[in-house]
């Protein structure tokens, strides 16, 4: 089947017959660049969010939950540098909470094999009644 990446008329391999095809690969980036390596971080970073969250007492009495999607700035020392709520829990309650939790946030420092840099990232803050 030509066009499917399989041996094409010619005998070929490629989308086309009687056509060849070089592949580039982009270079990867050394693993304390990429994307991937701050993960790590990042999910001490929410878990120490989640640890430092109070349920409002107003919304819990209310039977209030939901999600709230935070956008943060993390400067290079771990600190937070801002925090802008991306998605509402559709409650200001829980909304507020889980900003000014994240604003009395002590810095996260980077481990050592991570480049200090800003990172912008987008989480989510869960209010869940048990």
């Amino acid at each position: 089947m030509a066009g499917s990446g399989g041996v094409g008329r010619s005998g070929e391999r490629g989308g086309l017959a009687g056509t060849r095809h070089t592949a580039l690969a982009a270079p990867t980036p050394a693993p304390a660049e990429s994307g991937a390596a701050y993960g790590g971080y990042l999910a001490e970073v929410r878990r120490r969010i989640q640890e430092a969250l109070r349920y409002p007492q107003a919304a819990r009495r209310r039977g209030l939950s939901g999600t709230v999607q935070i956008e943060i700035l993390i400067e290079p020392d771990g600190a937070i540098g801002g925090v802008t709520l991306a998605t509402s829990s559709s409650h200001r309650l829980l909304d507020e909470a889980a900003l000014d939790t994240v604003r009395r946030l002590a810095p996260t420092p980077f481990p050592a094999d991570l480049i200090r840099r800003p990172l912008r990232v987008k989480l989510p803050v869960v209010f869940e009644l048990r």
